[in-house]
């Protein structure tokens, strides 16, 4: 960049050794070695282009990465929360399961109990009825007959019937107590399979979330990394872009000094105070002042007008004057700057061929070049300047109306 900044003066004091001390006539004859410093110079204000390019091209990269990352984070929270709610399910199912376990045990044991009061109750009617059975009628009718009285028939059969009946309802409530631990164990048997089916089906959500959080930390953290990365470069190119905008207001003051020392060497007229439109036809697309950068996307002064118009339109000049300038300029690409005398000049940038080379006079009107969209530009269209002493003024000031 400083080497860029000694070539821009050395080329411009050039201009103004030739015109103060050999008038403007012998600075062509000094052209050849002129041309050699503008070629260099334009070598290195091509990288610094490149270089602007980059800058923008790393912002729209911060911006996206940015976005990018964002997205991750926001995943990640979500699925941190879904690891979370599942963590609650499946610790819910596993007490679940404990608990189910523990009345599958409570169930068998019950079971275990009412299947063997139930097999010696039915035992014992068995034993009952077998004998009662090998007791035939006969003896059931001898036991009735051999009561005393009739009070003692009555008693003896009443016995008789509760003890069949006790044994009967013993054994039907032993049974049917069986039959219902039997279903319970059943029901918890199959509650216990679906809790183990749950908690399987769980774990391996839980898994694969967890090995999804892993990814996505990891894609976070590589995200972060670039973030760091591109903003890191984004830094260090926009430091370099400062300094090329340090060197333009140098250059100013060197525009300046170089209008000074030619309007002394009494080459130049005055200016006659009117301005002709540089192109005919075309829209202003762009006006002097404030606005939003349309490449690099940040607030920057507009030095100029932009009229937007076909590629190859023939640009004239605004006004007599001597060309102080035709070759590559930073950002603005293929210029020509115009010296009218009393500290005014012209810049007409982004051209795509030039028709007049430094040092030439112009009469209003010539065609000192073709609209182009060189430098920094979006399309096809002429970047017009006005300077007053080197600083900017608004162009449609001075323009008659069109």
């Amino acid at each position: 960049m400083e080497r860029l900044r000694q070539l821009a003066v050395l080329a411009l004091v050039f201009l103004v050794a030739a015109g103060s001390t050999c008038s403007l006539a012998l600075a062509s004859t000094d052209a050849g070695e002129l041309s050699t410093k503008k070629n260099q110079l334009g070598d290195i204000q091509t990288q610094i282009e490149k270089i602007r390019k980059t800058v923008s091209k790393y912002r729209t990269e911060e911006k996206n990465a940015l976005v990018a990352l964002q997205k991750v984070e926001d995943k990640l929270e979500t699925l941190q929360a879904n690891i979370a709610t599942t963590d609650r399910k499946l610790r819910n199912a596993e007490k679940q399961l404990t608990q189910a376990d523990a009345d599958l045990s409570a169930a068998e044991r019950e079971l275990t109990r009412a299947t063997r009061e139930y097999q010696a109750s039915l035992s014992g009617l068995e034993n009952r009825l077998t004998e009662l059975y090998k007791m035939g009628p006969g003896s059931y009718l001898e036991l009735l007959l051999s009561s005393q009285d009739f009070a003692d028939f009555v008693t003896r059969y009443q016995f008789a019937n509760m003890i069949v009946r006790q044994d009967a309802e013993s054994y039907l409530r032993l049974r049917a107590e069986k039959d219902s631990l039997e279903e319970r164990k059943q029901d918890i048997a199959e509650r216990q399979a679906q809790l183990e089916k749950s908690k399987r089906e769980i774990a391996l959500l839980s898994a694969s979330l967890d090995s999804e959080k892993k990814r996505v930390e990891q894609a976070m953290e590589d995200r972060a990394y670039y973030l760091q990365r591109v903003q890191s470069e984004r830094a260090r190119w926009e430091k370099e872009l400062a300094e090329e905008e340090r060197q333009s207001r140098e250059l100013e003051k060197v525009i300046r000094e170089l209008q000074a020392r030619l309007g002394k060497s009494g080459q130049l007229t005055k200016w006659t105070g009117k301005f002709i439109w540089p192109v005919t036809g075309g829209r202003i697309s762009s006006p002097f002042g404030w606005r939003i950068h349309p490449i690099f996307r940040d607030r920057r002064f507009h030095s100029g007008i932009d009229v937007a118009i076909g590629t190859g339109t023939p640009v004239k000049a605004a006004a007599d004057g001597y060309v102080l300038m035709a070759g590559w300029l930073n950002g603005y690409g293929n210029t020509v700057i115009l010296d009218h005398g009393g500290g005014l000049s012209t810049l007409y940038a982004h051209n795509k061929s030039l028709s007049t080379s430094a040092g030439k006079a112009v009469l209003q009107g010539d065609i000192i070049c073709k609209v182009g969209s060189t430098g920094f530009a979006t399309g096809p269209h002429l970047h017009f300047e006005v300077r007053q002493d080197g600083s900017p003024r608004d162009p449609m000031s001075l323009m008659p109306a069109r």
